[in-house]
């Protein structure tokens, strides 16, 4: 067992300990719109601060469309972006704050706790988030006429921030359809949440693109299709 100062929560859980490094807020930004004109990849660009750290994003979402984060983006060894997806030919409205873990003294007084190596691991100077819960979220697979989702309710924590772990990505069976000749239809999707209230979320497949080409497809209906992770924290 390693030495070292330890505060729990009421439930036995490790908040600050002289290991762990948290993860203290950087920057972040409000009423942000999130577009996708239709076309792949159909994501919008988000700056952040360059920086090695990597970075963990935690977003809110609009009311009206599903919305993820697909990825962040690296370049020359710093992390300075990261891309957000909403659903086909659509835009919705977020919020964001972006946090990383602290490398140097923060300023001003106060309780200062860093591991065997001098890094900081908490300063009562900064602003971290809290984890108030995880739900998992199981969803079956989409179609070009059903996205199956999954609502979550959390009736104590009112308009939070969340953490959605992972996107997932499928193609949906091709439905034939007859324009004088034979096309055939099947949508790109990932998954998403979309704000119901301030205290529930839909967790759920969106399309991302639709696509239509004549002939009949082949390669379709395949995907990734994991077990999300919805994190509700406070900040």
């Amino acid at each position: 067992m390693a030495y070292g100062l330890r505060v729990k929560n009421a439930a036995g859980e490790i908040q600050i300990d002289s290991q762990y490094r948290n993860m203290k807020y950087d920057e972040g930004a409000s009423g942000i719109t999130i577009t996708n004109n239709g076309s792949p990849p159909a994501v919008t660009n988000i700056d952040i601060t360059d920086d090695a750290k990597v970075p963990l994003i935690l977003f809110r979402p609009g009311t009206s469309k599903f919305v993820c984060i697909l990825d962040y983006v690296q370049s020359g060894g710093t992390y300075n972006s990261f891309n957000m997806q909403t659903e086909y030919n659509t835009s919705d409205v977020i919020d964001w704050k972006c946090y990383r873990q602290t490398s140097t003294n923060s300023s001003g007084y106060g309780l200062r706790v860093k591991d065997a190596s001098g890094n900081i691991v908490f300063h009562s100077a900064d602003s971290y988030f809290k984890i108030k819960s995880v739900n998992s979220v199981n969803l079956g697979t989409p179609s070009l006429n059903s996205y199956p989702y999954s609502d979550v309710t959390h009736g104590s924590d009112s308009n939070p921030y969340y953490i959605l772990n992972d996107c997932g990505v499928y193609v949906t069976a091709a439905v034939e359809h007859w324009v004088g000749f034979s096309v055939w239809t099947f949508a790109l999707c990932r998954i998403g949440i979309k704000k119901l209230s301030s205290t529930s979320v839909r967790v759920g497949w969106f399309p991302f693109a639709v696509i239509t080409i004549p002939g009949s497809p082949s390669g379709v209906n395949v995907g990734y299709n994991p077990t999300v992770k919805l994190i509700v924290c406070e900040i």
